[in-house]
This record gives C-alpha cells, sequence and structure tokens, in this order.
C-alpha cells in the first residue's frame, strides 16, 4: 500500500480533475439539486456512497470476472489469452450495478429521512445515469495507477467528496444570489451557469497541483 500515492490519487479526483468542474460530468444533478445547501449535501452523501460501491464492484467485476473469462475464451492470432475480449459488456454490468446501489439509497432516504426523499425528487433516481458515476468506473478501469483495488477504492471515493464538495459550494453561492441585486437578463439559469462557469475556473488553478 502505497499511501502518497493513494492520497495524490486522492487530491487529484477532489481538486485537480473534479468529475464535476474539471471533466463536466454529472452537470444535470450540480444544477438541479444545487438550490439549498441541505438538499446539495444529501445529494452529495448519496452519490459519494453509490460512486464508491460501484467502483469497487465494477473492478471486481472486470479482475474477477470479465478479464478472466475473456482471457479463457478469447485468443490472438499468436495464441496468446486476449484479456479485453469482452470488455462491451462492461457496460451492461457497470449500469446494473449503479441502478442497484441507487435502489438502495432510494430505499434507505424514504425510510429513515423522508422529507429528504421527497425534497431529492425525481433527482434521486436520476443517480442512475448520473453519468459522473459511470465516468468514474471507466476511469477507473482505463488508468493505470487505479489497478489496484485499494487505488481504485481511493479514487470512486475522492470522486464523490469532490462531487459533493462542488455541489454544496454551487448551493451555498446561489442561497446568497437570491438576496443579491442581479441584472435581469442573467436571472434563473443564465447566473447558475455564468456561477458554475467561475467555479470552474478556480477549480482550474489546482491544475498545477503535485506537478
Amino acid at each position: 500500500m502505497d499511501l502518497g500515492q493513494m492520497a495524490a490519487i486522492f487530491l487529484g479526483v477532489v481538486l485537480v480533475n473534479n468529475l464535476v468542474l474539471s471533466g463536466f460530468l454529472g452537470i444535470c444533478p450540480f444544477l438541479g439539486v444545487s438550490r439549498k445547501i441541505d438538499m446539495a449535501f444529501g445529494m452529495g452523501c448519496a452519490v459519494t456512497f453509490v460512486i464508491t460501491v460501484a467502483g469497487a464492484v465494477t473492478w471486481t467485476i472486470m479482475h474477477g470476472i470479465l478479464e478472466p473469462l475473456s482471457a479463457l475464451l478469447f485468443r490472438d492470432a499468436a495464441g496468446e489469452p486476449i484479456r479485453t475480449g469482452l470488455n462491451v459488456l462492461q457496460y451492461v454490468a457497470f449500469i446494473m450495478v449503479i441502478a442497484s446501489m441507487v435502489q438502495l439509497v432510494e430505499m434507505y432516504l424514504k425510510k429513515f429521512f423522508p422529507p429528504l426523499y421527497t425534497a431529492l425528487g425525481v433527482f434521486l433516481p436520476l443517480i442512475t445515469t448520473n453519468c459522473a458515476i459511470m465516468g468514474a468506473c471507466l476511469y477507473i478501469y482505463m488508468k493505470p495507477e487505479t489497478q489496484p483495488f485499494i487505488n481504485a477504492l481511493t479514487y470512486a471515493f475522492g470522486g464523490g467528496i469532490g462531487f459533493t464538495i462542488a455541489i454544496v459550494m454551487m448551493a451555498g453561492i446561489r442561497e446568497h444570489l437570491r438576496f443579491s441585486d442581479i441584472p435581469k437578463p442573467l436571472q434563473g439559469a443564465g447566473i447558475t451557469l455564468l456561477t458554475a462557469g467561475i467555479l470552474a475556473l478556480a477549480f482550474g488553478g489546482f491544475a498545477g497541483l503535485g506537478k
């Protein structure tokens, strides 16, 4: 276990390569559920749980099932096993895992936090189609530094924390904007998108971190 590498992976996905503000993934819930801080925090916790568990389970499916099965079934012209022959199935597997995790979160919030469940509304089941979660699972499989399981888990958890930080910051700014004198042409979606752009520029300042 390389703690330095784990710290670099965590800080990288939280600040430098934030899935929302640098990768522009998960924009729908980022803009739709960032009107109030408590709602944004609840959504961030839900996404962090789903992305962490989904990252761990999909890593296990890829390295424990699909790659060995592909190597067993497929061989190249030289007779060497092909470990990526069943990669097309990863999307099906990833979507099924993410949808299952979202169902767990829905049932938990409906039973123990009914007001938050009602407040999140349609955005809660839409976590299933949150491209930040799918993107994180695919990045974990593609990046060489996240091939060890512990590094993959660190990346997935950091992705969720980065999403939570971004959406809570956005919610805090939008709560203050309600009391601001905003020019009429910029009210509503205009000032929201402008604020999101400024936040993305601010996080771009972390681009040199670790170099």
